[in-house]
């Protein structure tokens, strides 16, 4: 997998939009192969959960405010707000089109 933020923020696979969230409202993101997401909270607060197959919970962040988060490996992951939540969603798919 290659990642670089040039290529992140030019072309036309990458997605932006606004993440809105109600206190205790859940948010599922796909990260597809080749893809990436970052998410970057500017109020509130959420945690960010991904399990892996048939196991305990794999990954559980609770990111800070005006702090990216980075999200690159291939997978489901939800994001739950425990407060009203706002942020920015960006997307990268992993389909070159």
């Amino acid at each position: 997998m290659r990642h670089s933020l040039f290529e992140f923020f030019s072309g036309r696979r990458t997605q932006f939009a606004a993440l809105v969230l109600m206190r205790g409202e859940t948010f599922m993101e796909t990260i597809e192969d080749d893809g990436m997401a970052v998410l970057l909270f500017y109020q509130g607060s959420a945690t960010i959960s991904r399990s892996r197959q048939g196991e305990q919970v794999g990954l559980h962040l609770t990111p800070q405010l005006g702090r990216p988060v980075f999200l690159t490996a291939p997978g489901t992951y939800c994001v739950v707000a425990k407060d009203h939540t706002m942020g920015l969603r960006m997307i990268r798919t992993g389909s070159r089109t």
